[in-house]
């Protein structure tokens, strides 16, 4: 929130859309913002307050130690050059190391990576800033960090350029959404007064449209390296009425840590794919799994549906094993990763009108299918996607590539 006294004496004079970042109380604050808009020296001003106040511990966390230095050097920088603080420790892990410093009052700042999160494990904090957090593992925050602002109440603050339609996007959401302790801005580089306009228009020549509308413009809009490019809300998501008697096909992603994920679908008279139902649950037995499944199998067939074959992933058969003890029996599913892809995106891209629609209900389906992307380096020169928030999505590869293997309607666009 802002803290005039602490912005003058360390000369910051933030411009009007770094003003209205500060000015919010929100808990969990969530700074959207293009390229050079000054959003790592926002968040380093809107913590200093809270570490000259009291003795509190802050983390600075980012996907590398290299892209936490930013705001860890703006406070370190404060600390020393501005305030004068005879900081009673300073530990300098440069960019491939932890970083921390202690204050006469007690007061901690650590600088840390998320590339092995089990060390994050442990400690409260009273303040967290995720830096970049669109280049973090969502499950980083969820598993990882959210757990350390528990016990003290702390607040969290998210400076980021976004990434595509990912977790940072949901939480940007959650403010929109009407939860009154989080707080969105979404700015664009433009916002920052102090960048030239000629350098802007410089990018926008040389950048693809969506690039730029992300990095520059601080967008959710962009494809750029989006798995399932076809996919939109507006042709892929309606309400699914099934036809009477169809067979209902299931398909198992078996997970622990990570979710298990199983999906109902049928096709109809014009050969789609229709996505009926999702069962989603981490951290949970083969019993409450199997529960789950027999509860919509029994929905599905009190509709005049017929409950028919199940395909589960090769690495599921201790799963598969516990559920035929409770009838459900699964063959195992073909993991063929990328012919498995293209299948799916055939579906979506159908023969002029897509031949994958999705209840609105497999809101997990939904979420993956839009944050799924291809990592920035290839493995042999194949383009591999990232390995994380894919449950539903490795479902949904099974059922379309056994279904509809050998059926071409269009050559989709390579990606």
């Amino acid at each position: 929130m802002m803290q005039p006294d602490v912005f003058a004496q360390t000369r910051y004079a933030p411009h009007e859309g770094q003003r209205q970042f500060h000015a919010s109380g929100g808990r969990f604050k969530v700074l959207i913002a293009g390229a050079r808009f000054g959003k790592s020296l926002a968040a380093a001003k809107d913590v200093l307050a809270d570490l000259v106040a009291a003795p509190t511990r802050g983390w600075v966390v980012a996907p590398t130690y290299a892209m936490a230095r930013p705001e860890f050097e703006a406070i370190l920088n404060d600390l020393r050059a501005r305030l004068h603080v005879p900081l009673q420790a300073v530990t300098d892990g440069g960019r491939s190391g932890p970083s921390h410093l202690v204050t006469p009052w007690g007061a901690e700042v650590w600088c840390l990576s998320a590339l092995r999160p089990q060390g994050l494990l442990g400690q409260s904090v009273d303040w967290l800033v995720m830096a970049e957090a669109a280049h973090i593992d969502g499950e980083v925050f969820e598993r990882y960090l959210r757990a350390r602002l528990s016990s003290t109440t702390g607040r969290m603050v998210v400076p980021t350029t976004p990434r595509g339609l990912n977790w940072v996007h949901d939480l940007y959401n959650r403010a929109t959404e009407g939860d009154p302790e989080w707080h969105s801005f979404r700015f664009a580089t433009w916002d920052n007064p102090l960048v030239p306009a000629a350098e802007i228009e410089s990018a926008r020549r040389v950048l693809p449209a969506e690039t730029f509308d992300e990095q520059y413009g601080g967008a959710f809009t962009t494809v750029h390296g989006l798995v399932y490019r076809e996919f939109s809300r507006t042709r892929h998501v309606a309400p699914i009425t099934a036809p009477q008697g169809a067979v209902v096909y299931r398909a198992i992603d078996a997970g622990y840590t990570n979710a298990t994920c199983c999906l109902w679908a049928c096709r109809d008279a014009d050969d789609r794919l229709l996505v009926l139902r999702e069962h989603y649950l981490c951290l949970a037995t083969a019993d409450l799994h199997a529960a789950a499944i027999h509860a919509i199998d029994a929905e599905l067939e009190a509709q005049g549906l017929v409950i028919g074959p199940a395909w589960i992933d090769p690495s599921g058969v201790t799963l598969g094993a516990e559920l035929a003890k409770h009838n459900i029996r699964t063959s195992q599913a073909r993991n063929d990763l990328h012919p498995g892809i293209e299948c799916v995106r055939m579906l979506l891209a159908g023969d002029g009108e897509p031949r994958l629609v999705i209840d609105p209900r497999c809101v997990n389906l939904l979420r993956e299918i839009e944050g799924y992307r291809w990592q920035d380096s290839s493995r042999h020169g194949e383009r591999v996607p990232v390995k994380q928030d894919d449950h539903a999505l490795d479902a949904l590869r099974y059922l379309a590539f056994t279904l509809y293997r050998n059926v071409v309607w269009q050559k989709v666009a390579p990606v």
